[in-house]
């Protein structure tokens, strides 16, 4: 059988809103405080949270898109390129569950993690966290293990 991809996707940014919000409250306290102090020291402090602020806000970007979620009807594999380059792969016959988790920020925002597991085996699972509409994805990958588990108890 020929590998095929079914599905492919990269976190959502708003999949760290944590970072983003933290990152722009960071620069707004450090902006208000500069604008209000006259002290050369506390504007020096303040300049320092804004450049920490922007810091945090691009890391979530970055980070965001450096991950690469791949399903095909063999495997699932998850990517990660950003100055260094991992993957993680795990065949489609040795996960035993998949569970789709939303809180209530990402059931408002429409993202999730799909967790796969492979209880019993080598290997130790694969997450894809923040992806868009995690119900479609869930619905691909069940659909692959169930077209593999059908040619592996086929005769």
């Amino acid at each position: 059988m020929e590998e095929k991809e079914i599905w492919k996707g990269k976190p959502t940014v708003l999949a760290f809103i944590d970072m983003l919000s933290g990152g722009a409250l960071l620069m707004i306290v450090s902006g208000v405080a500069a604008m209000l102090m006259h002290l050369g020291v506390i504007r020096l402090i303040s300049l320092v949270g804004l450049i920490g602020g922007a810091v945090v806000i691009a890391s979530a970007l970055l980070v965001s898109q450096a991950y690469t979620y791949i399903v095909t009807n063999k495997k699932l594999r998850k990517e990660y390129r950003f100055i260094a380059f991992t993957a993680e792969e795990v065949p489609l016959q040795e996960v035993t569950n998949v569970i789709v988790a939303q809180n209530i920020i990402g059931r408002l925002l429409g993202f999730g993690t799909i967790k796969a597991d492979t209880a019993g085996t080598s290997y130790t699972g694969i997450v894809f966290r923040g992806v868009k509409n995690p119900d479609q994805v869930f619905k691909a990958l069940t659909g692959a293990k169930s077209e593999v588990d059908e040619i592996l108890e086929s005769p």
